[in-house]
């Protein structure tokens, strides 16, 4: 299990880029100077722990696509909203998308990211481009599944006829159901998430502890080479619990 875990995560990261936000990189590079002073005491392992600069990258990576895809979901589910009393009131599914697509501009600004998508479909719209494929491109670029199967849905309703307004309608109630179990589990799992980032970092205030009160204590393990040993894979372990940690409280509805 662990085996396969970690050729996961080497083969997760070789497609991320490198490159950060300042704040990102100032406050990775703080994470370095502690663990340099804290774990190893000394200034010169400043270099080798650049290392982690990539474990952080990626999972700065995962946590801005998991927030993302909620916000995905989330602008999907106004969209479809906007979209049903534009349908209900005789208009085309075209000229609902488009309507759909101004109320949400000015909801979320032009800058934001679904909002941006929903304007290359209002250009596909323009261009004649029909509504299945557009549906099924605005899937693809968000990675999202109920788009997906909302594409699919008016794919099959373009060859074999049907009720686009009940489509939607199903489709609303199926995303907020999704949306509030999430919820759930979110609030389930919240005392967790707290006990586990708790026993994450009670290991470093036990050196910070020690550091403090009987720094004599740790000399065999900041000053000999068993010690430095122990103390890099002390450290690569509470990584990998923490990568692993967050795999386990990552729950997809």
């Amino acid at each position: 299990m662990v085996k396969i875990s970690c050729h996961h995560l080497v083969h997760s990261m070789k497609n991320f880029p490198l490159h950060m936000k300042w704040k990102d990189w100032l406050l990775g590079e703080g994470v370095i100077f502690f663990f340099s002073f804290l774990w190893y005491d000394d200034a010169r392992s400043i270099f080798f722990l650049q290392l982690l600069l990539l474990p952080y990258v990626y999972f700065l990576k995962e946590a801005e696509k998991k927030k993302r895809r909620r916000e995905n979901k989330k602008a999907f589910y106004d969209f479809l909203q906007s979209l049903l009393p534009s349908l209900q009131a005789g208009y085309s599914l075209e000229n609902a998308c488009i309507t759909a697509y101004a109320e949400l501009k000015d909801l979320y600004g032009p800058k934001d990211y679904f909002v941006k998508l929903l304007g290359k479909m209002v250009y596909g719209i323009e261009i004649h481009i029909s509504m299945d494929r557009l549906f099924h491109e605005l899937a693809e670029r968000t990675g999202d599944e109920d788009i997906h199967q909302f594409a699919v849905v008016l794919e099959i309703l373009k060859n074999m006829g049907g009720n686009t307004l009940e489509v939607l309608r199903n489709s609303m109630l199926q995303i907020q159901k999704k949306m509030e179990v999430s919820e759930e589990i979110q609030t389930i799992l919240s005392g967790k998430i707290y006990e586990k980032n708790m026993m994450l970092i009670m290991p470093f205030f036990m050196i910070l502890y020690l550091r403090i009160t009987n720094p004599i204590y740790l000399d065999p393990l900041y000053h000999t080479i068993p010690g430095k040993i122990v103390m890099s894979v002390s450290l690569i372990g509470i990584i990998a619990c923490f990568w692993w940690s967050e795999k386990i409280v990552d729950l997809h509805v």
